[in-house]
């Protein structure tokens, strides 16, 4: 059948019109993104409304479809148990001229007429199933078609939030500086103006820099990412309104600074963490001054391997490591000092953002026994203080009786470990020591070796401070926290060997303690030692005099752990009596075994 004109041109219509008729304008900046996701976004909700609604009319729909269908099995069987009475009745006609067949006929043609119905029945439920299959169509159309508008959208979003932060960050202002020099005194007046000048330069670099960043749509997520990426920020020219001495020492320079900031292509996806896809090439840039040639300024970051050392660019002090410097694209002359170590000089090339790393080497000095020094670890806290001893002939054990040939140099510490200091072991790791894990460290009483429920080395039986040397500490936990303390150091510290620890304990005395062969009372925390914390409890690591290396508690206190794998402990401790503290006594322990009375002090290796 022809179509009529007007129908023909209704069903063309949407071909008909005229492009410019039907588009719409993209929306382009990110608040106009905005209102149209949001638009878009209720629109999905309501396709999806409408696409599940469908969906509900299909399952109901197929259910009926089935219950048809289970209808036409039982149909199809009534049909054929009615069909085969019929036969038989047929059959028994033969012999039965006169039986009644009517029944038998009525039963199949009601049958008949079932299995019929059914049949179109069903029929009309598969045509409405596919009309609904493709009416759940057409909605899951719908919704695949808002979806792909919001992605289209959100993809446009993120473009334009590239557009918005390189269109800011593309900022030209204008900065009013003033800065204060000191100059040095061998300096000529031109060199203090020039060196003055650069430093007001760097400054204005700094507040151009802070200002751009501060007024962007995403300052707190740009912040975020700035180290990512440089602004690539130029001086165009700067015009200087006063200059001088204006007390004799100090020299003031006060300029207007022209700035410009030119990001690179992807710098806007950088500090927005996005794809370098979302980012469009920048424009070209004009508009040098010819009096003037403009110059890029960089970020220079210096760090060295030692604290509180002097970093001086150029001349100028900066202050310690870690420091970070606006500086002009061009030769620049970088040192980093500290006393006792070589100075670190370069003369660098830079020319864009860039990180020196200064690594400061100790200038070598002659070893004496008895110096004192601590490590620094990588949270730039202090190591426990460390004493050296030298390598040598020594005369150790019972009565000084035998004579050890150390052929090493070592530090130890200056006391045992203290609860502070194993402290920070424990919350730098979250390390359970063996105490915690068997949940029980053991005392002395009555002359038996008894457990303490519960207790471990921030509660062992008795009250323990910061300065407190760290008991219930097993030979594991004692490796473990030495573990730890080289790989924040970089150096090797272990438990001492034998020999090592009576050395120090003895520093060069050849009797039974440092001071003689008699103990005297009050001079160290053994049980019955004349002491307010004989058996009672530790003292305080710095409770009693040093020996004559400096080294605290080489007598009572706590037992030492040293590296034999014996589980061999030195020195004696608060409910010990005092011959046991005398240098050559040993304690033997299994190595997991945590007591109330056993500590540990490290040694660092000296190559």
């Amino acid at each position: 059948m022809r179509q009529s004109l007007p129908a023909l041109l209704l069903a063309l219509s949407p071909c008909l019109i005229a492009p410019s008729a039907i588009a719409q304008e993209a929306p382009s900046s990110v608040i106009e993104i905005d209102d149209a996701l949001f638009g878009k976004h209720s629109e999905l909700k309501e396709a999806k409304q409408n696409r599940d609604a469908k969906q509900q009319e299909l399952d109901s729909q197929q259910q009926k479809l089935d219950d048809f269908a289970k209808q036409a099995k039982a149909g199809d069987a009534a049909l054929e148990k009615a069909k085969a009475r019929l036969e038989r009745d047929y059959q028994r006609m033969i012999d039965e001229p006169e039986l009644d067949l009517s029944a038998s006929q009525t039963r199949y043609q009601e049958a008949w007429g079932a299995v019929k119905q059914n049949q179109v029945q069903r029929l009309e439920a598969e045509q409405q199933l596919s009309e609904l299959e493709l009416a759940l169509q057409t909605s899951q159309a719908k919704v695949d078609a808002v979806q792909t508008s919001i992605d289209e959208l959100n993809n446009g979003k993120l473009r334009a939030r590239t557009e918005r932060l390189t269109k800011e960050l593309s900022g030209r202002d204008s900065e009013k500086v003033s800065f204060t020099n000191v100059c040095q005194s061998s300096m000529t007046l031109a060199q203090c103006a020039s060196q003055t000048t650069e430093l007001a330069l760097q400054k204005a670099v700094k507040q151009f820099q802070k200002a751009l960043i501060d007024n962007t749509s995403e300052s707190s997520l740009v912040k975020q990412n700035l180290n990512k990426v440089s602004l690539n920020i130029h001086v165009l020219n700067h015009k200087v309104s006063e200059s001088g001495f204006y007390d004799g020492v100090r020299y003031r320079t006060i300029m207007d600074v022209n700035l410009e900031a030119r990001p690179s292509a992807t710098t806007a996806c950088n500090l927005l963490d996005l794809d370098a896809q979302y980012c469009f090439a920048p424009g070209s840039y004009s508009g040098v001054d010819n009096k003037q040639v403009e110059v890029a300024w960089v970020n220079l970051s210096v760090r060295s391997n030692k604290y509180n050392d002097k970093v001086t660019i150029n001349g100028v002090n900066y202050g310690s490591t870690p420091v970070e410097v606006m500086l002009p694209i061009g030769q620049h002359i970088v040192t980093v000092q500290k006393e006792g170590y070589y100075s670190f000089n370069q003369e660098l090339q830079i020319k864009s953002d860039q990180t020196l790393r200064a690594v400061l080497r100790e200038k070598e000095n002659e070893l004496v026994a008895g110096h004192k020094f601590a490590d620094q670890t990588a949270g730039d806290a202090r190591a426990p203080e460390m004493i050296t001893l030298l390598s040598g002939e020594y005369f150790i054990g019972e009565s000084s009786s035998r004579q050890v040939h150390l052929d090493h140099a070592f530090a130890i510490g200056a006391t045992p470990i203290t609860v502070s200091q194993f402290e920070s072991f424990v919350n730098s790791t979250n390390y359970q020591t063996d105490a915690e894990l068997k949940n029980t460290c053991t005392t002395i009483e009555n002359a038996e070796i008894t457990p303490i429920p519960s207790s471990y080395w921030r509660n062992p039986g008795f009250k323990q401070y910061p300065n407190s040397p760290a008991v219930c500490i097993s030979r594991n936990d004692a490796s473990a926290y030495l573990r730890w303390l080289s790989k924040q150091t970089g150096y090797d510290y272990r438990l001492p060997t034998e020999d090592e620890w009576e050395v120090a304990s003895l520093a060069g005395s050849q009797s039974a303690y440092w001071w003689g062969n008699e103990f005297e009372p009050g001079k160290a925390n053994t049980g019955w030692g004349g002491t307010p914390w004989s058996n009672k409890s530790t003292a305080p690591v710095s409770a009693f005099a040093p020996n004559t290396l400096g080294l605290y508690d080489m007598v009572g206190n706590v037992w030492q752990w040293t590296n034999d794998s014996r589980g061999l402990a030195k020195g004696g401790a608060w409910n010990f009596s005092p011959s046991m503290a005398q240098a050559h006594q040993k304690l033997f322990l299994s190595t997991s075994s945590a007591a109330n009375y056993v500590g540990f002090r490290a040694v660092r290796k000296i190559d």
